[in-house]
């Protein structure tokens, strides 16, 4: 009896802790969405299909203002890894996601152009781009 009281409450436990990751990774927007957060004081990013608002990040952003507000509200994958960031930094956005790009707006990893996968190639509805 003891042992079902307390699964149930951790079950609880868990679903409230949960709950906030699962209603915002049911979230998903369009590029057209992305594209109305495109001002330093409402910044929205899409790396790989992720979509994170880096609103609270374009001050402290080690490459400069610059540098986020040029791909502000628009895909910015292939500059993120053109970038020649460390493999850690895709876990700094973590705190900044707020959903996913639409399943027909998706981009696809196509290939890499040379080893150290600095360089890319990414296709969206049948148009590679490379960085």
């Amino acid at each position: 009896m003891q042992e079902s009281v307390l699964e149930g409450a951790m079950s609880t436990v868990l679903q409230r802790l949960f709950k906030p990751l699962q209603k915002c990774a049911e979230v998903t927007y369009t590029l057209s969405e992305v594209a109305d957060h495109c001002s330093r004081n409402d910044c929205w990013i899409v790396v790989e299909d992720n979509v994170y608002d880096v609103t609270s990040f374009i001050d402290s952003h080690p490459g400069g203002f610059d540098v986020l507000m040029e791909h502000a509200g628009r895909d910015a994958t292939v500059a993120f890894y053109g970038a020649g960031h460390h493999p850690n930094t895709r876990d700094l956005l973590k705190p900044f996601f707020i959903g996913t790009l639409a399943q027909h707006e998706r981009m696809d990893l196509i290939g890499t152009v040379s080893s150290n996968r600095s360089r890319f190639l990414w296709s969206r509805d049948s148009v590679a781009v490379a960085e």
